[in-house]
């Protein structure tokens, strides 16, 4: 169970960027521990009571498995590193966890599917991800500032843009400036091809 998040969030001007980025990774920490497509699932009062207070409440699936992310409200250090409280733990069943949920008011109104490779480096865990719309990030979390600064640096990465938002936030905006729905959000990578398509 992880009880605490310190890390710094990353954007990744292009694919291009990424490729680079993800082969440095591989060289200087060896290959991913892991890389999956995940689904992420945000539950919420239908007003959005726990966005507006920063709060998180999360069910996050990978092949058969889930996860359960509760989060308290971010801390914004002046670095642009963010810390909260996280309270994270497997569901080893998800469905139940869900009924809960609907029975307490809370909705999954808001979805996001990530392809994400994750590497372990001293005591930071650093991911890359690729998202549906909004494109490429890389997120190190640490045991303190100093431990993901050098790794900011180690990376090259200091002249890359820090994100405060969250990929919610980032989601939610880039579906306002596409003109998509904004209710029961779904940010897919199918969803994201469909509407090519449609332009097209």
């Amino acid at each position: 169970m992880k009880l605490n998040e310190l890390e710094i969030k990353i954007q990744i001007s292009s694919e291009e960027l990424f490729q680079t980025i993800h082969t440095s990774c591989n060289n200087l920490f060896g290959p991913p521990i892991s890389h999956i497509l995940q689904l992420d699932e945000y539950y919420d009062t239908p007003d959005g009571q726990l966005k507006k207070q920063d709060l998180v409440i999360r069910i996050r699936s990978y092949g058969k498995k889930q996860t359960i992310a509760l989060k308290s409200p971010r801390v914004e250090l002046s670095s642009g590193i963010t810390n909260r409280i996280e309270l994270e733990f497997i569901s080893a069943e998800g469905e139940k966890v869900h009924e809960q949920l609907l029975n307490q008011g809370l909705n999954p109104n808001e979805a996001a599917e990530k392809e994400r490779w994750t590497f372990i480096y001293n005591d930071c865990e650093i991911v890359l991800d690729k998202l549906p719309f909004i494109g490429f990030f890389i997120e190190i979390e640490g045991s303190s500032e100093d431990t993901i600064n050098d790794t900011v640096s180690l990376l090259n990465l200091s002249s890359c843009k820090v994100v405060r938002q969250n990929y919610g936030e980032l989601m939610m905006a880039k579906f306002r400036e596409l003109k998509l729905p904004l209710s029961n959000m779904r940010a897919t990578f199918a969803y994201e091809m469909e509407c090519k398509c449609n332009v097209v």
